[in-house]
């Protein structure tokens, strides 16, 4: 494993950090382009709303049962090798993706992709964190899991909607599953790790300290309060657009654009949202806040006038990720989880509120056509800010990195980097 020195200054971190950020744009760009080919998806495979919406789910499937299983694979066989793996997984599923000729491997395939995704995601979270942990790391994390994975989501709901009119659903489909196998060769060259971590190059597993890791109560406490809000982002992103041509009656292009400013808002949320989180202690209130807010403008779109959904589907969109952002640095700031085992401690996270993105776009797909479009816009309301208020029992960080620590955190696995650099 190539290492470079300097993990928390220079410009090298942020160098690597740019590498993470394409593999994350890649990433969701395969995840959120099949949205875009919903109409004639259905009308190729004649199915409805409810099939269509479980392809969010069935990718969901996959991404939720990896992510432990990936940040495992990191501390095993390192950093570098697991995140060309996540990505090349992918990348290959979403060209299978496009060359299906029936729903069922459709479905099949967005599962695949869910993995790849789910190993490539658990591990990169944990890459922005052994770069940044003294400085600048709720930051970093929210541009990468907000501004990298908002912009290329928005690709995929827009830009790929034309890519699919110059040719097929299917030929999209492929041309996003190649990216990502040209995004994994660049990340193979060119991803290092921290000069004097060896343990990231790969080694073996000390059982205890994992499972110490993954008993951390907050971990759960904050996987839990996502996991409303997380199902109920996904299925706005994917489906606002159906919702406003069809009850709307916005133009198509137009429901794409507004699905994709829902998107693209995430990147000045994560800037500041990472940027004001990196300098409070308070960090629950980062996170609970905005989930409380996404609650109101989720129960505000079926009484809106039109014009205004445009307002309510880019704030939707800013506050998730402005909270997003400082819920990815929970493992390191809240936590003090070991770098080898910072990928798994997200990935139990990110499994946790993978739940929501599993089941709530299901019961929102079943749940409109039986009722209506303003009864599941109230449904993702509620669920949202039931398990928001769960978020209040998290407990905050002990010190704002780079100044002294004033108190010894709640900590399930304290990094033994982390203490001989204070004690230093």
């Amino acid at each position: 494993m190539t290492t470079r020195r300097g993990a928390d200054q220079g410009p090298g971190r942020w160098g690597m950090l740019a590498v993470i950020s394409l593999g994350i744009m890649a990433l969701t760009l395969n995840w959120f382009d099949v949205a875009t080919g919903f109409p004639l998806i259905g009308a190729q495979f004649k199915v409805g709303l409810g099939p269509l919406s479980f392809l969010i789910s069935a990718y969901i499937v996959g991404y939720g049962l990896t992510h432990v299983p990936g940040g495992m694979l990191a501390t095993r066989f390192g950093m570098r090798k697991t995140l060309v793996l996540g990505l090349v997984v992918q990348g290959l599923a979403g060209i299978m993706s496009g060359l299906s000729s029936s729903y069922n491997e459709l479905a099949f395939f967005r599962v695949v992709s869910g993995v790849g995704g789910s190993v490539f995601v658990a591990v990169a979270t944990a890459a922005v964190v052994v770069w940044f942990r003294e400085k600048d790391v709720t930051l970093a994390l929210g541009l990468t899991g907000g501004a990298a994975f908002s912009t290329g989501a928005a690709f995929g709901l827009y830009v790929w909607l034309y890519v699919q009119r110059a040719t097929s659903w299917h030929t999209s489909l492929i041309l996003g599953g190649a990216l990502e196998v040209l995004v994994a060769l660049v990340t193979l060259v060119a991803f290092e790790v921290p000069e004097g971590l060896a343990s990231l190059g790969g080694s073996r597993f000390d059982r205890a300290a994992l499972r110490a890791s993954l008993a951390s109560r907050d971990l759960w406490v904050y996987g839990i309060a996502l996991l409303g809000g997380y199902g109920a982002y996904f299925t706005t992103s994917q489906l606002f657009s159906e919702y406003v041509t069809r009850q709307r009656h916005f133009d198509p292009s137009n429901g794409g654009l507004l699905s994709a400013l829902i998107l693209l808002a995430g990147i000045p949320g994560s800037v500041l949202g990472g940027y004001y989180a990196d300098r409070s202690r308070n960090l629950r209130v980062f996170v609970v806040g905005p989930l409380v807010v996404l609650t109101a403008l989720l129960a505000l779109i079926p009484v809106v006038p039109a014009g205004a959904l445009w307002a309510l589907g880019i704030g939707i969109g800013f506050f998730l990720i402005f909270g997003f952002a400082a819920w990815l640095a929970v493992p390191a700031r809240v936590c003090n989880i070991e770098h080898q085992y910072i990928g798994t401690a997200t990935g139990v996270m990110l499994a946790l509120a993978a739940v929501g993105g599993f089941f709530i776009p299901i019961i929102f797909g079943h749940l409109v056509p039986r009722t209506s479009f303003d009864t599941g816009w109230v449904f993702l309301a509620v669920v949202s800010l039931a398990f928001a208020l769960v978020g209040l029992a998290g407990h905050n960080p002990s010190t704002v990195p780079g100044h002294p620590k004033t108190s010894t955190p709640d900590t399930a696995t304290v990094d033994p980097d982390l203490r001989s650099r204070e004690a230093t």
